[in-house]
C-alpha cells in the first residue's frame, strides 16, 4: 500500500505547512463535518470510557478551529484526559458540540464540498458518504490521524485507517451492520475504486482522489474531470484502418450497441506487435459512434508511473463515474496487470478478480496488449472481440502515407508514397514519427525514408525489415521458362469463377521468376501479396515456429491476401531426415494449414528433392522453373538492354530474368555507353559455376 498518501509528513509536505497549521487550517475548513463525527461519538461513549478520554483530548486540542469557548471546556487537569470529567462537564462538552454543529450546518466545507458531487455519481448511500468522509479526514487531518490511531489502538488494532467496524459506528452513529456492507468487497465504495482495503483491513483512498484532497483542491461543476484523464482525440480518418477489414466493422456495431443499450460486459482487445496503429484504431473506433475514449492509468495521482494497484483502482473508478455516460475506456499496455511482482505474489487472486470485474463492467472498455500470452486464454474468452493489429498492406500504407504527410504538412508526392510503403514495411506509429520529424526537419520524401528507415531497423532489433517486393513494372511473364504453359495456367486462375483454394509449388533455379510469377497471378487475380520468408518464421523458442506458420495463414485469410513463402524448404523438409522434435512438429504444423487454407498460396524453392514427400499431394499445381531458352535469351536481352543481342550471347552459360536485371543496375554505374561485350563479360560473370541441371517436376 505504499503508493497511496497515508503518512502524515508526506501530506503536510504536499501542503507545504507545518503541523500545527496544517492541523488548524484544514480543521477550521472542516469545522463542520468534524463536530458532526464528535456529536456521534460523545453520544456513543460514556464518560469514564477510555475512548472518552482520548475525545476529550483531542476537542481541547481542537478548541479553536472547532470555535468552542473556553468555558465549556472541562477543568485544566482533567483536559489531556487522564481524569474522567464529571457528568456536568460531560453534558456540557456534548451540547455545546451539538450546538456548534448546528451552527456550521450551512458553513462552506472542504470536505462535504467533495462528499456531495461524488454521492450523486457515485450512487452511494448516507452511511457510505459519511465513511468516506472519515477516510477524507484521516488523509487531510494529522491530529484527526492521531486521534484514530489513538483510538484503534485502544480497541486492539494497528495505528492505521483500518476496518474497524466499531469505530466507525461510533463516529458515524450508523449500526453496525450498515458499516459492515458499507465496507465490504461489494459495498460502492470498493467497488467503485474509491478505496481499497488490504489483507491486514487497512484502508486506502484512490492516488487520484487522496492528492486533490490533500492539496486542497476545490471540486468543479463535473467532478469526473477531475478524477477521469483527457478524453483521447482520433487523429485519422476510419478509412486509414480498412485493412483490419470485416472485424474493424463488427467493433463499431459492438460498441455503438453498448453505449446506447449500457451493456454490462463489453471488452474489446486490439493486441498484436507495437506501432501497429492499435492506440489509433481505438481513438478512431470510438469517434465513429460518437463517443468519448477514456484512457486509463497512464500516469498516477503525481503524473509519475503508476503501479498495478494505481492503474486497477483507476480502472475502477472510471468504470463507475463513466458508467451513465457515452464513453469508451482504453486500457494500454493491459500486460501490466500480469507482469507486475505483485501481481506474480497474488497471481490466483488477481486472476480471480480481474476477471469478475471484466464480467461486471458497466461502461465498455478497448484493451490494448502487445504480448497476447501474457493475458493468457481465460481474459481472452471474456472479450466481446479481439482483433489482432498487423502492419497494413501496401495500398493501405501508401494510403496512411499520404494522409500523415497531408496532416504533417509534409510535402509527398503519390509516387514517393508508393515508393516509401514498398521499402519500408513497418507499422503506422513509424509513418507518424518519421513525417514529424521530417517536419520538423524541414525536409522532403527522402528525409522521411531515411528518419523512417532509422526508426524501423531499431523497432526490429538493429535490423532493417525485408521490404515489399513489388511486381516490377517491365515483368514480362514470356521470359519464364517452365514445364508447363505458366500463361494458360495464370489466365485460368484468373477467371472469375476460379475457385479460390489453389496451392502451387513453385521449383527450380535462384532468380528464375518464380516469386515475380506467383505476384504476376495475384495482380491478375485482384489480390494483395502476403509474402514470407522461410527466416520470417523460423523461431529460436519451442513452438515459436509453429505459432508464426499459423499467424501467417491466418493474416493472408483475414486480409484476402495471396500468401507467398520462399525457401520453403525450410519448412517442409523430409521429417524422414529430422533429428529434432521440433523439426517434425513445424512441418506438420505447415502440413495442416496447407490443407485447409481457404485462399491461393505459392510455396517456391531451389531443392524442390528435400521437400517432406507428404507435402507434394498438398498442391494442386506444381511447376519446374528452368534457365532461359535461347529465344529467350535473346528476348531479355532486347527487353534490357535495348539492343538486340549480340552472337556471343549463345556462348554465355545459362541465365535467368534476374541475371539481366541484375548486370542492367550494374550498367548504370559504369561510364556509358556501355558495349556489348562488356555486357556479354557482365552476364558471364553471372553463370560461372552454374550448370543447367535436369528439369523435373509436372505441371498438373
Amino acid at each position: 500500500m505504499a503508493n497511496y498518501i497515508k503518512n502524515a509528513r508526506t501530506r503536510r509536505k504536499l501542503l507545504r505547512m507545518s503541523p500545527n497549521e496544517a492541523s488548524n487550517t484544514i480543521a477550521g475548513n472542516n469545522a463542520g463535518f468534524l463536530l458532526s463525527i464528535l456529536v456521534h461519538l460523545h453520544s456513543g461513549l460514556e464518560r469514564h470510557e477510555h475512548d472518552a478520554a482520548i475525545m476529550v483530548e483531542y476537542v481541547v486540542q481542537n478548541r479553536r478551529p472547532l470555535g468552542l469557548p473556553e468555558q465549556v471546556l472541562p477543568a485544566p487537569s482533567r483536559q489531556d484526559g487522564e481524569k474522567p470529567l464529571t457528568a456536568h462537564e460531560w453534558k456540557r462538552m456534548g451540547a455545546e458540540l451539538d450546538r456548534r454543529r448546528a451552527q456550521t450546518a450551512t458553513d462552506t466545507c472542504h470536505i462535504r464540498g467533495w462528499l456531495a458531487p461524488l454521492q450523486e455519481i457515485l450512487g452511494l448511500n448516507d452511511t457510505e458518504t459519511f465513511i468516506l468522509g472519515i477516510i477524507f479526514l484521516y488523509m487531510t487531518n494529522p491530529v484527526f490521524e492521531q486521534f484514530w490511531d489513538a483510538l484503534t489502538r485502544n480497541h486492539g488494532r494497528n495505528m492505521a485507517l483500518c476496518d474497524d467496524i466499531p469505530l466507525f459506528q461510533l463516529l458515524s452513529g450508523a449500526p453496525e451492520s450498515a458499516i459492515a456492507q458499507a465496507l465490504g468487497p461489494e459495498g460502492r465504495l470498493r467497488t467503485s475504486g474509491i478505496i481499497a482495503l488490504d489483507d491486514d483491513g487497512d484502508i486506502s483512498l484512490l492516488p487520484r482522489l487522496a492528492s486533490l484532497i490533500a492539496r486542497r483542491t476545490s471540486p468543479t461543476h463535473d467532478v469526473r474531470s477531475l478524477l477521469v484523464a483527457s478524453p483521447r482525440e482520433a487523429t485519422l480518418q476510419w478509412d486509414a484502418f480498412t485493412h483490419i477489414g470485416e472485424l474493424g466493422d463488427i467493433a463499431r456495431q459492438i460498441l455503438r450497441a453498448a453505449v446506447a443499450e449500457r451493456e454490462k460486459g463489453v471488452h474489446i482487445l486490439l493486441y498484436g506487435p507495437p506501432g501497429t496503429g492499435k492506440t489509433e484504431f481505438a481513438a478512431t473506433l470510438a469517434a465513429t459512434i460518437g463517443a468519448k475514449l477514456y484512457p486509463v492509468g497512464e500516469v498516477n495521482a503525481s503524473g509519475d508511473e503508476p503501479s498495478r494497484m494505481e492503474r486497477l483502482a483507476d480502472l475502477r473508478c472510471n468504470l463507475r463515474l463513466l458508467e451513465d455516460t457515452t464513453s469508451v475506456l482504453m486500457f494500454d499496455e493491459a500486460e501490466d496487470l500480469f507482469t507486475s511482482p505483485l501481481s506474480m505474489e497474488r497471481k490466483s487472486r488477481s486472476r480471480v478478480y480481474f476477471h469478475r470485474l471484466l464480467e461486471h463492467a458497466e461502461t465498455p472498455v478497448i484493451w490494448i496488449a502487445n504480448d497476447l500470452p501474457t493475458l493468457g486464454p481465460a481474459v481472452a474468452r471474456r472479450m466481446a472481440l479481439c482483433i489482432e493489429m498487423r502492419a497494413p498492406d501496401i495500398t493501405a500504407r501508401t494510403r496512411l502515407w499520404q494522409e500523415m504527410a497531408e496532416a504533417e504538412h509534409v510535402t509527398l508526392s503519390g509516387e514517393d508514397a508508393v515508393t516509401l510503403a514498398h521499402a519500408i514495411p513497418a507499422a503506422p506509429g513509424i509513418f507518424r514519427n518519421a513525417l514529424r520529424s521530417t517536419r520538423l526537419a524541414r525536409g522532403n520524401s527522402d528525409t522521411a525514408s531515411t528518419i523512417a528507415m532509422s526508426i524501423a531497423r531499431a523497432t526490429n532489433g538493429g535490423l532493417m525489415p525485408q521490404a515489399s517486393q513489388p511486381l516490377p513494372a517491365d515483368y514480362d511473364p514470356a521470359l519464364v521458362n517452365a514445364d508447363c504453359d505458366l500463361v494458360q495456367l495464370a489466365r485460368q486462375f484468373a477467371a472469375p469463377d476460379c475457385p479460390r483454394a489453389i496451392s502451387l509449388l513453385l521449383s527450380g533455379p535462384p532468380g528464375s521468376g518464380k516469386s515475380a510469377w506467383a505476384r504476376h497471378v495475384a495482380d491478375l487475380m485482384n489480390l494483395p501479396v502476403l509474402q514470407k520468408r522461410a527466416s520470417d518464421l523460423l523461431g529460436q523458442y519451442v513452438g515459436q515456429t509453429e505459432r508464426q506458420i499459423a499467424a501467417a495463414f491466418a493474416e493472408a485469410r483475414d486480409t484476402g491476401a495471396f500468401l507467398i513463402f520462399d525457401e520453403v524448404d525450410s519448412l517442409l523438409g523430409n521429417r524422414g531426415n529430422a533429428e529434432r522434435a521440433w523439426e517434425v512438429s513445424q512441418v506438420n504444423e505447415m502440413l495442416t494449414w496447407m490443407e485447409q487454407h481457404p485462399l491461393p498460396f505459392a510455396c517456391t524453392t531451389n531443392l524442390a528433392t528435400r521437400l517432406d514427400p507428404a507435402s507434394m499431394r498438398r498442391f494442386l499445381f506444381k511447376a519446374r522453373f528452368d534457365y532461359l531458352t535461347p529465344r529467350q535469351r535473346e528476348a531479355a536481352f532486347t527487353r534490357f538492354f535495348r539492343h538486340a543481342a549480340p552472337t556471343g550471347l549463345r556462348h554465355v552459360g545459362p541465365l535467368t530474368p534476374s541475371d539481366f536485371a541484375l548486370v542492367r543496375r550494374r550498367a548504370r554505374f559504369m561510364p556509358q555507353p556501355v558495349s556489348h561485350h562488356r555486357l556479354l563479360a557482365l552476364l558471364d560473370e553471372e553463370t560461372r559455376g552454374r550448370e543447367k541441371g535436369r528439369v523435373i517436376g509436372f505441371c498438373a
